[in-house]
């Protein structure tokens, strides 16, 4: 509006006029109502008669954002953005230390005492709870994915003990932690986790001299197997897990001499849960990591001590589909 009195125009914080505002909305250096550019707008269109509304709108919506007052805000919101965004980098990588207000304000390059607002009015949650969301949604991924125990995450992530963890991911997720990773087990996998225990005959085996296995392995050692008169009609084409490495390896009816090309060794006989798994091999590892840390903790068996778990082939992965391939994983055990 024009202002022709001195009275009309609006103060700074020294107090003196400003021309840039009228007294109705600048006063002392700070504006009298913060009300956003689109309230503002909604507001003055009701002063619109008749159908120009729409035309109103349009033009204020092209006009207001060069006006000063709102130009200023929004360069404002913007380096706003800018530091939360630096706030939340650092949460990331520091989730499982201890972060201080003032430090983080620090990071934001924004006073501690207008950090916590800016950051829940930017954010929609406060400091407190937007770290605490980050550490709880860790947990729940671990849970899904890592050996690691309930106390071992509390450590981890801050928590003063593996109650207190527990009673916060009850709170957060509506569920215990531990029913949440034994329900997502169990869906996952559910009749893959439940084995045949029987005793098993010993098996000797051959496998190549090399340190980790590769995607020629297998042609490698069939080729050797072929050429040496190895092959019987009752050979088994199996995988140990080793150093969480999965080495080919074909049973051989009698122990063969070790040599430059192919190492040999005996499988134990003895008492061996048996996992039956249809589909991709690639799902094998995680599976067996499962059983070692979901299911063995939970049974009354135990890992038999310097042995060494393996898979074996039911049918040819060169000759099905990848989703009809049968393995079963042998894990040889002892009661607790």
């Amino acid at each position: 509006m024009p202002l022709f009195r001195d009275d009309m125009y609006g103060t700074g914080e020294n107090g003196l006029p400003i021309e840039d505002y009228c007294v109705h909305c600048y006063k002392d250096g700070e504006f009298t109502e913060d009300v956003t550019m689109d309230e503002m707008i909604r507001l003055c269109v009701r002063y619109v008669q008749g159908n120009s509304r729409n035309v109103a709108m349009v033009s204020m919506k092209l006009q207001y954002p060069r006006l000063k007052r709102w130009a200023r805000k929004e360069e404002t919101q913007h380096e706003y953005h800018k530091s939360i965004n630096r706030v939340l980098e650092y949460i990331q990588d520091h989730l499982h230390q201890e972060m201080e207000l003032k430090t983080l304000a620090s990071v934001a390059n924004i006073s501690p005492y207008h950090f916590h607002r800016i950051f829940k009015s930017t954010i929609g949650e406060s400091v407190a709870a937007y770290v605490q969301r980050l550490r709880l949604e860790y947990v729940a991924e671990q849970l899904k994915d890592s050996p690691l125990s309930l106390g071992e995450l509390a450590e981890k992530t801050g928590y003063s003990s593996e109650q207190a963890l527990s009673r916060a991911f009850k709170k957060y997720f509506n569920i215990p932690p531990t029913v949440f990773k034994a329900s997502f087990f169990q869906e996952k996998y559910g009749n893959e986790l439940t084995p045949r225990v029987c005793k098993v005959a010993e098996k000797y085996i051959i496998y190549l001299r090399e340190e980790k296995p590769d995607t020629n392995s297998w042609q490698r050692l069939y080729m050797y197997a072929i050429i040496n008169r190895l092959l019987t009609d009752t050979t088994e084409s199996i995988e140990i897990i080793k150093d969480r490495n999965y080495h080919p390896c074909l049973s051989t009816g009698q122990l063969v001499t070790p040599n430059k090309h192919v190492d040999s060794i005996t499988l134990p006989d003895g008492l061996y849960a048996i996992f039956t798994h249809k589909g991709s091999l690639g799902k094998i590892p995680e599976l067996f990591q499962t059983i070692m840390y979901y299911w063995m903790p939970k049974s009354k068996y135990k890992l038999t001590p310097l042995s060494m778990p393996y898979v074996k082939f039911l049918n040819n992965p060169t000759m099905v589909k990848e989703e009809d391939l049968l393995t079963e994983i042998y894990v040889p055990v002892t009661e607790k």
